[in-house]
């Protein structure tokens, strides 16, 4: 964390739009590090966080977004629907946000490779091709990197997003459910609920029962439920 803030401290005024605390994110320090450097290189850099689901992975994005001009957020799953391309064109992003890249089409990857390789976007429609030249920072997450083609895969720096700890879940799961107006005792009640009981490391989780459970009572209880009722995977 102290190597982080000094980062931060250092940048000049005249960069500060472009720096980025992360800290509604707990812990994962150095991935921040490694983020705001490359928000502030001068020629892009390319970061895939990998991981299992409920570590944090898209609130890095999320954050650029809110924080960071000219970035511009897509789920892998959905650009298929509009087309990858075409969204490229429409935003032309200086910093493109990819969640689920592990979730995108092979076409759209091989577009994205393509930007990545070349500066370059085209699409060519009833004999008539557009070009657009188009230097952009590709920040996208995967739950493996299993469904990425390799020479995608080659022009990022992939870095693992570790599971929390339970100290780094609890803390979390206080932050989170006190802006949501739950008191203290009980968003450490379900923290321990969730992570000794319902055997869950996903912050997602913790947010369910803290919207339907106002009391310790009402925490065992939907739990409990939880527990029983959650289709086996």
């Amino acid at each position: 964390m102290k190597l982080l803030k000094q980062f931060l401290a250092s940048v000049s005024c005249n960069m500060f739009s472009k720096r980025c605390s992360f800290e509604n994110i707990v812990g994962n320090n150095d991935i921040k590090l490694v983020l705001n450097k490359a928000i502030l290189s001068e020629r892009p850099i390319h970061v895939l966080l990998v991981g299992k689901p409920g570590c944090a992975k898209t609130m890095f994005l999320t954050e650029i977004v809110h924080r960071i001009k000219k970035s511009y957020f897509t789920v892998g799953s959905n650009t298929s629907k509009a087309g990858l391309v075409h969204q490229l064109f429409e935003n032309q992003p200086k910093y493109l946000l990819i969640d689920e890249l592990d979730k995108m089409s092979a076409n759209d990857q091989v577009s994205l490779l393509y930007l990545m390789k070349t500066g370059i976007i085209s699409e060519t429609k009833v004999k008539k091709t557009r070009q657009l030249e188009l230097q952009s920072w590709v920040f996208a997450t995967a739950n493996s990197c299993e469904k990425v083609i390799e020479p995608l895969l080659s022009r990022f720096l992939v870095l693992e997003v570790p599971e929390y700890t339970f100290e780094e879940f609890e803390e979390i799961t206080v932050s989170r459910l006190t802006k949501e107006k739950v008191d203290k005792y009980t968003a450490t009640f379900i923290a321990n609920k969730i992570w000794h009981e319902l055997g869950s490391k996903d912050i997602r989780d913790v947010i369910k029962v803290g919207r339907l459970a106002s009391s310790s009572e009402e925490v065992t209880f939907v739990v409990k439920m939880l527990k029983k009722r959650i289709p086996k995977s």
